[in-house]
């Protein structure tokens, strides 16, 4: 059986490593940065647990042998809902920093570029599992 995954794993190995090197970030240098502080609406504990099982949870779904569909439809989804909820706030924060805003733009667009390759990674995925059982 001949399975395509490698666009879909390595977009899930980018977006899991990603999402645990912001929580590393937040974790070391929100009380010292603006912006990361600005970034975790100055919750940076809970944002970066949020991003560590986050994280996790893609590093899993990249690495298992077996890829489950659904858990990267739902990674996806995650992803695309996160960067329309960040533009709604991007929209109606008060009192962003230059930097902050930056760093919340620079963030959201690297989760979207993401969530569209990992989108083209599972539908490549899907196809060459109806390829292989013909």
């Amino acid at each position: 059986m001949m399975e395509n995954t490698f666009i879909l794993r390595a977009a899930l190995k980018v977006n899991g490593f990603f999402s645990l090197s912001m929580a590393l970030l937040t974790l070391m240098f929100a009380n010292s940065v603006t912006a990361i502080s600005e970034m975790a609406r100055g919750k940076p504990l809970n944002f970066a647990l949020q991003m560590i099982i986050f994280g996790s949870v893609v590093l899993i779904a990249a690495y298992r042998k077996k890829i489950s569909r659904i858990l990267v439809w739902i990674i996806i989804l995650l992803d695309f809902l996160y960067v329309i909820l960040e533009i709604g706030n991007l929209s109606f924060a008060k009192n962003l920093s230059s930097g902050g805003f930056i760093l919340i733009l620079i963030s959201n667009m690297l989760v979207l570029l993401f969530a569209i390759f990992q989108t083209k990674g599972v539908i490549i995925y899907t196809k060459s599992l109806r390829t292989s059982k013909q």
